[in-house]
C-alpha cells in the first residue's frame, strides 16, 4: 500500500534562496543520523545520497527497501513546483519526512507539506528527530493541500 508525501515550493523565490545552504547542513545532519539505523542509498536504490548545493539533495532506501526516490532541486528557473515520493513506510522514510518538515520549518511561506499519513502517528518520528537534531518542535499540524491553486503545467513542470 502506498505512502505517499507531496511538497510544493517556489525553487526560484529568494526566500528559498537564503535557506538553501542551512538545508544543505540540515539534510546532511538528518542523514547522517537516519544512516545509523536505516541504509540510504542514491536515488537509483545504489551509491551514496546526494545532497550538494549545486545538485541538490537526492536519495532513497536501498534495493528493496526502497521505493520512489526523494528529490528537491537545488533553487533555479525550475518549471516545476510540485513533488511527490512514495515511501511505502519503508524505513527511509524517516529521512524523507525529517527533511520535509525541516524544509517546512526553514521557509513555512515558500514550502508546504502534505501527505497520507498522521501528523500525530505517522510523522511523529520525524518530529522527534527533527527536535532531537535541531530544537525546533512544532505541534501545529502544518499538512496541507499541495495541489490546490496549481495548473497542470506547474504539477509537471510543462
Amino acid at each position: 500500500m502506498g505512502h505517499t508525501h507531496h511538497w510544493r515550493y517556489q525553487p526560484n523565490n529568494p526566500a528559498w534562496a537564503a535557506v538553501w545552504p542551512s538545508l544543505i547542513h540540515d539534510t546532511t545532519r538528518i542523514v547522517q543520523e537516519v544512516s545509523r539505523t536505516v541504509a540510504l542509498a542514491g536515488p537509483g536504490r545504489d551509491g551514496p545520497p546526494v545532497i550538494d548545493a549545486m545538485s541538490g539533495i537526492a536519495f532513497n532506501g536501498v534495493d528493496d527497501a526502497g521505493c520512489d526516490s526523494f528529490l528537491l532541486p537545488a533553487p533555479g528557473p525550475q518549471r516545476r513546483h510540485w513533488f511527490y515520493c512514495n515511501t511505502h513506510r519503508l524505513p527511509y522514510d524517516l529521512a524523507v519526512t525529517a527533511t520535509l518538515l525541516r524544509c517546512h520549518l526553514l521557509a513555512p511561506e515558500t514550502f508546504v507539506i502534505g501527505g497520507d499519513g498522521s501528523w500525530h502517528r505517522d510523522w511523529r518520528p520525524a518530529r522527534d528527530l527533527v527536535r532531537r537534531l535541531f530544537g525546533h518542535d512544532t505541534d501545529r499540524v502544518p499538512l496541507t493541500d499541495t495541489t490546490a491553486g496549481l495548473t497542470v503545467e506547474q504539477l509537471l513542470g510543462l
